[in-house]
């Protein structure tokens, strides 16, 4: 009778393991099947690992991210009601494993994720109050997690995330941050995304995205984007949320024709549970065409995009965008219709409050000829023709009248001179521009300070460089003050290596 009871217990302490190991082989085959797109093997797998350790959270805590995605990608109610049910059997599994043992520092790491999931849940829905709330869990068991293992570095990839959102937190939010604890510092977020990148074990293919797009938003990498985004596209082809986001570098990093074949890549075979990224998808492909004054298929993808979007974000710059295609095509009822429609985007977005002010604008003032050139010469900036734009701001600038205009060229024409490394009549122009005093583009001054640490940069003049930082970072209230702090960001960085 003992030899059977010692076989018993020898035959179950072998047996748990593998049912465990089989477990978690299920739990990583379905990960890599969502991250593809494969929802439906996905979820069978799911399902089976269910099955066979119906207490474990991991299983549920992938249902809630996978309808966390589909609700983001559709805003579908039931998809928000699927993913409420699955969050909150993560958190019940997972403090039920607590109770046995709170020092669990996997459990406690996913019950960090649950709640950075239902943050983002909030987020979406515009309650920011519980995703404040949300987010403090969050952060407070990643925490719990590095107090346990100071080694477990996909912990601080959680906390990073929301480090780096919180410092764009409005300023009348700022109550909530001091309600609930929470600090916001963007390159302490940076910083921990890229540690749990390098050497975190856990949700790698997360944090690798992420890790791209702040090299985007937080120091205008455009190119190192690029470089961690290629090998997920690779991995995960038919993620057009991977692909959506390699075509905004390309954008940004103006290779206009790379951009455009993933983004009809991704209309030609676009998820239905992730209709906004389509939707956002045509915007993107309406500005490749208009950077390259293609107006009329420019239009097409506007109209797309306004018809289908489910939210106002960037629906005034589409809008604005649209009213200046029809212009181009000589439609001016079509042209004021949409600059009306410029004003209604979403205001938090610069991009839709630069679209509210020069539409405004341009209805009181007219499209006169100097506005049409200017638009001509910043697509051709913004489609990367350096040269060809130094040569049109040469043979039209002494005939603008309009001297926001004439600065605006003259900025374009000093941003191509730094490409050209033509460094010299460079200066020359971005000194002049630090001294203009405009009412709508006031932030022409800061980006003249940049241009001018730009060019100390090439020359190693880093004394100058800290010198013209500090004057550029002086200012804190202008239109495209992000994108000049990454600019700025990028300076800093590149003077410390």
């Amino acid at each position: 009778m003992r030899r059977i009871i010692f076989l018993f217990i020898i035959f179950t302490s072998l047996a748990f393991p593998q049912s465990l190991k089989n477990y978690y082989s299920l739990i990583d085959k379905s990960d890599n099947l969502i991250y593809d797109f494969q929802f439906g093997e996905a979820t069978d797998l799911l399902y089976q690992a269910i099955q066979l350790n119906p207490e474990r959270p991991e299983a549920y805590q992938l249902f809630s991210k996978v309808y966390l995605w589909f609700y983001l990608g559709s805003k579908d109610a039931l998809d928000k009601e699927h993913f409420e049910n699955y969050s909150d059997s993560v958190v019940k599994k997972c403090k039920s494993i607590l109770e046995v043992n709170d020092r669990d520092k996997k459990i406690l790491y996913e019950l960090g994720n649950a709640y950075k999931f239902k943050a983002m849940m909030s987020a979406a829905v515009a309650n920011s109050l519980d995703a404040f709330w949300a987010t403090k869990n969050a952060v407070g068991y990643y925490e719990d997690v590095l107090d346990i293992d100071s080694t477990f570095y996909s912990a601080y990839g959680g906390i990073g995330i929301f480090e780096y959102a919180l410092s764009f937190v409005p300023a009348f939010f700022t109550w909530a941050l001091t309600i609930t604890g929470l600090s916001a510092n963007e390159n302490n977020g940076f910083e921990y995304v890229a540690k749990a990148y390098k050497f975190g074990k856990q949700d790698k293919i997360e944090f690798q995205f992420h890790y791209a797009k702040l090299y985007d938003e937080y120091l205008t990498e455009y190119e190192k984007s690029i470089k961690l985004l290629d090998p997920l596209i690779k991995q995960f082809p038919n993620n057009s949320l991977f692909l959506y986001q390699r075509s905004i570098e390309f954008i940004k990093s103006k290779n206009l024709q790379k951009a455009e074949h993933d983004l009809k890549s991704i209309i030609k075979d676009s998820h239905p549970k992730f209709a906004q990224t389509l939707s956002f998808s045509k915007f993107l492909l309406g500005d490749v065409y208009f950077r390259q004054n293609k107006y009329e298929l420019a239009l097409g993808f506007y109209k797309q995009f306004l018809k289908s979007t489910q939210t106002i974000d960037y629906t005034g710059i589409a809008s604005l965008r649209a009213a200046i295609c029809n212009h181009f095509l000589g439609d001016s009822l079509e042209f004021r219709k949409y600059a009306i429609l410029a004003s209604n985007g979403n205001q938090d977005i610069e991009e839709d409050d630069y679209a509210k002010d020069f539409s405004i604008n341009l209805l009181a003032d007219g499209f006169s000829k100097d506005r049409e050139i200017q638009i001509d010469i910043e697509n051709t900036f913004l489609a990367g023709n350096y040269k060809k734009v130094v040569e049109k701001v040469n043979s039209v600038i002494d005939s603008i009248e309009v001297a926001e205009v004439t600065a605006l060229l003259l900025n374009y024409k000093t941003s191509s001179l730094i490409e050209l490394r033509k460094l010299k009549e460079a200066k020359q122009i971005a000194n002049e521009l630090r001294n203009y005093e405009l009412q709508n583009s006031f932030w022409i001054k800061p980006m003249a300070f940049v241009n001018l640490a730009k060019i100390n940069m090439i020359e190693k003049n880093y004394p100058a460089v800290k010198q013209y930082i500090l004057a550029a970072s002086e200012f804190n209230n202008y239109s495209r003050k992000n994108l000049i702090k990454s600019y700025i960001n990028k300076i800093k960085n590149d003077s410390k290596n």
